[in-house]
């Protein structure tokens, strides 16, 4: 194939480090990479910076913007005179451009009570898509949500993916076959997850009184709900947030990971990151089968349909190594950034 010339514009508020934004990494940096190592010339930038410095686009055939927002006149303006100059690509990696949908996202009583920040910036990126005949989405849910709301659009679905660094990474201290800390670990990330950890908080609990060497790693903001409390001293929770370079060591020291999630139409359109980032540190999880997350078959993933599946807790059992290489070869065929390039190659170029 002929080299192209693309650019991938994130937006993220991270300026100075764009790269440590995990949705900029994943939606912007990894298929650029490998877009690169498959002969083609590429580039991140911050939404800023373009806007600064729009007349980089110049240098571009294709232009991908990760979740474009009309929020600055000149943004509309490049969209206005490039819309049939340019490849342009909207891409979403969350439901955020859905404006019947705004109720459904996390912790929307708590965080904008009157949904006017919310309904603002849902609207902003709702208009930027009437610019966009384009379109990639992380999972197969999103690209359905774009098809029904712009039903001529050209939509293709573009996993997240893991880049070769991690998944390296990640192999080499599976590998070196070091005792595990801790029996279950949980990952917020963010402090939108109250609510789902305390659905299956009492299954926990459970699990707590049944298995008494039994204990319990949280990383990241998480309020912990009271009937926890008893078994405080078998919980250990570091509250701030670690650079993603680091998280494979700490997720390393864990045997089986918590990825429950309250089921709607925003959950169900997210990512299965919680399983493929773990599976190759040879972490079981268990997880809310949100649809990205049940395209997967593996000895390490017991996925949860209903709330009470979650009594699996009490079940699992430790996997057999000789299932590692095979089911990271399932896994990998999926999300590998090069192969996930591929693929975008294939839909854009």
């Amino acid at each position: 194939m002929i080299s192209e010339r693309i650019l991938f514009v994130g937006n993220t508020r991270r300026n100075e480090r764009p790269y440590m934004d995990p949705s900029t990494r994943y939606r912007c940096f990894n298929i650029a990479f490998s877009l690169k190592e498959l002969g083609h010339v590429t580039e991140v930038v911050t939404m800023s910076y373009f806007i600064e410095n729009i007349d980089i686009a110049e240098n571009f055939k294709h232009i991908v913007f990760h979740r474009p927002s009309l929020n600055d006149e000149r943004l509309l303006q490049f969209l206005y005179r490039n819309k049939n100059k340019k490849n342009l690509i909207a891409d979403y990696d969350d439901l955020i451009f859905d404006v019947s949908n705004i109720i459904n996202l996390p912790d929307i009583e708590v965080r904008d009570p009157y949904l006017s920040n919310v309904s603002d910036y849902i609207s902003r990126n709702a208009a930027a898509n009437e610019f966009f005949d384009k379109f990639s989405t992380s999972t197969e849910p999103l690209a359905e949500k774009i098809k029904k709301i712009k039903p001529s659009s050209q939509v293709s679905v573009i996993s997240n993916s893991l880049s070769e660094d991690y998944i390296q990474l990640s192999t080499k201290l599976y590998s070196n076959n070091a005792k595990r800390k801790y029996k279950l670990g949980y990952f917020p990330g963010t402090a939108s997850h109250n609510n789902d950890f305390k659905e299956i908080s009492h299954f926990i609990e459970i699990y707590f009184k049944e298995n008494k060497h039994g204990n319990l790693f949280i990383l990241g903001p998480l309020k912990l709900p009271s009937s926890l409390n008893k078994f405080s001293h078998r919980i250990d929770h570091v509250k701030s947030v670690i650079p993603f370079s680091h998280l494979p060591y700490v997720k390393v020291n864990v045997e089986t990971i918590l990825a429950p999630l309250s089921y709607n139409e925003f959950t169900a359109c997210k990512s299965g990151l919680k399983f493929f980032e773990a599976m190759p540190l040879g972490c079981q999880v268990i997880a809310t089968a949100i649809p990205d997350i049940d395209r997967f078959e593996s000895n390490y993933l017991h996925k949860c349909f209903e709330l009470d599946d979650w009594i699996k807790l009490l079940e699992l059992k430790s996997v057999s190594k000789d299932h590692y290489h095979n089911d990271l070869e399932n896994t990998l065929s999926k999300i590998s950034a090069i192969a996930v390039a591929k693929i975008w190659e294939e839909r854009f170029l």
